[in-house]
């Protein structure tokens, strides 16, 4: 049999249940959740840094596109159906109602006399036209865009006609609509705008010719393209002056992508 024990020798009391881990787990776990939360910000400044290049990108694509806009969108896009300012959305109800585009682009033809020769020798490209109904029944009014050769070009043709208020666009006649009688002697007055601002510079004039559904409302309607004092002419004129303004802010929106 084996010898008792020595005298005044123990035996170790057993280990608690539930130490078997190695020393220094915890610092392990704590180091991991550091390394964790030292890595996130890093990576949220990453993407927060991608997604603002991303954006300058996309604002050069938009300053880059708003100068081909007119050729890359889709006419019914150029010339939305219901034609409404921007600027005033909620505030007022929708104005315009489209009742066709021209098929006809080019620059000869489709404007006033004195406003074709300004855009061509200031690099006329295009001209695109549609004609819209006010919703109240009432007016009629064609509004065209033409593309010239820069935004500096336009701001020089808008200078010159700035006093103008003679028709500035070929009516065009919708078969079909309200607006299948709209010619030239109908037209009572007419404006033209620069689009866009000096910030991106797009190569636009817009222009409009406005006149009467309802000959028999305002009497006897001016001789083809006649200007004068007349009372009718005065009234239309701060439409011509609204209905430009509401396309040209629109287009600039549109080939901004606002």
């Amino acid at each position: 049999s084996a010898p008792p024990p020595f005298a005044g020798a123990h035996t170790p009391p057993p280990a608690p249940p539930g130490t078997g881990r190695p020393r220094g787990g915890k610092r392990v776990v704590f180091g991991m959740l550091a390394a964790v939360f030292g890595v996130v910000p890093l990576l949220l400044a990453g993407v927060a840094t991608f997604v603002v290049v991303k954006n300058h990108r996309i604002q050069t694509g938009n300053d880059a596109f708003a100068a081909v806009a007119w050729h890359n969108l889709r006419t019914d896009e150029v010339f939305p159906d219901v034609l409404n300012d921007p600027d005033e959305a909620g505030v007022k109800p929708p104005g315009w109602s489209r009742q066709g585009i021209a098929e006809q682009k080019d620059c000869q033809g489709v404007l006033a006399d004195k406003l074709t020769e300004a855009v061509i020798a200031q690099g006329c490209v295009s001209v695109l036209r549609a004609t819209y109904v006010h919703i109240g029944g009432d007016m009629i009014a064609t509004v065209a865009l033409c593309v010239v050769g820069s935004y500096q070009q336009a701001t020089e043709i808008e200078e010159e006609f700035r006093p103008e208020t003679a028709p500035m666009v070929v009516p065009l006649a919708v078969p079909g609509t309200a607006a299948a009688a709209w010619n030239r002697k109908l037209a009572y007055v007419g404006r033209v705008k620069s689009v866009g601002l000096d910030t991106n510079s797009p190569p636009y004039v817009a222009a409009v010719t406005v006149g009467a559904l309802n000959v028999r409302q305002y009497g006897k309607l001016p001789g083809e393209w006649a200007t004068g004092g007349r009372h009718e002419q005065r009234v239309f004129q701060g439409t011509a002056d609204e209905v430009v303004g509401a396309f040209a802010r629109t287009f600039d929106n549109l080939a901004n992508g606002r």
